[in-house]
């Protein structure tokens, strides 16, 4: 990630992330709480414990029901959310292909999934708008299919089908309206990035979309209140993440 977070893009369960340094490795995490996949169209997907366990604390309820039915259905739901963020990031990685823009590896963590690029992204704001909106637009388009599925399921007679997909359609519309805030690193605010220093220069862009940033942070951090523990760490996070873009360029009033 440069000085001014130009590069990244993050997501918790609920968010997505982007990362375009060099190479990066993540060889030292620990065998137990971090295992490869398989590879995708030549990408290494990586699975973080922490990322399965975020998903089983958000659907524990189907889990504890002592229903089959509800446990069939929990399941889908933590292989529904699972293969949506992949599917986010891969988003951004095909998009990146269009630019010649390669992702080496995809790590899905607790706070999300991660599409490492090998090298910078495009200079032109276009080319970065495209691959930073690919991956809502993959929830835009499972939104509207799950959704779909969901209302087939129901219609002839299978509620505990049309259950998790109609879960699953409502958490790819959270996840597409979550990244299209504008702020660090969502896909909302690196867009806004792209286009404002283009036309105003990055250091003005990082102070607007890093002001922008720290009040979705508070606007997060309202929602949640008093008991939305997971949406509190995930307002925490993106207050430092904006914070730290705003003093990497100074603060709003100093000159760079």
């Amino acid at each position: 990630m440069g000085p001014t977070a130009r590069h990244l893009k993050a997501h918790p369960i609920l968010l997505t992330t982007i990362s375009d340094r060099s190479n990066l490795k993540r060889k030292q995490a620990a065998m137990f709480s971090r295992m490869e996949l398989g590879r995708i169209a030549g990408i290494q997907i990586y699975l973080d414990m922490m990322f399965v366990l975020v998903l089983l604390i958000f659907t524990y309820p189907y889990f504890t029901a002592g229903s089959s039915q509800a446990i069939s259905a929990g399941f889908v739901i933590v292989v529904g959310l699972l293969l949506s963020i992949l599917l986010h990031e891969l988003g951004h990685a095909f998009a990146g292909r269009l630019f010649k823009a390669h992702v080496s590896h995809i790590d899905l963590t607790g706070l999300g999934g991660i599409a490492h690029f090998e090298r910078s992204l495009p200079r032109s704001a276009l080319a970065r708008s495209v691959i930073y909106l690919a991956g809502p637009a993959i929830n835009f388009g499972l939104w509207h299919g799950l959704g779909w599925l969901a209302g087939e399921a129901a219609f002839t007679g299978s509620p505990m089908l049309a259950l998790p997909l109609a879960v699953l359609a409502s958490a790819n519309f959270f996840l597409m309206c979550f990244n299209l805030l504008p702020a660090y690193p969502l896909d909302g605010g690196l867009t806004l990035d792209a286009w404002l220093g283009a036309l105003l220069g990055s250091t003005w862009s990082v102070r607007i979309v890093g002001c922008l940033g720290l009040a979705v942070a508070a606007a997060v951090a309202l929602y949640a209140l008093p008991t939305g523990i997971f949406l509190l760490f995930v307002a925490f996070f993106l207050a430092q993440t904006n914070w730290e873009a705003l003093q990497s360029v100074g603060g709003w009033s100093k000159r760079r």
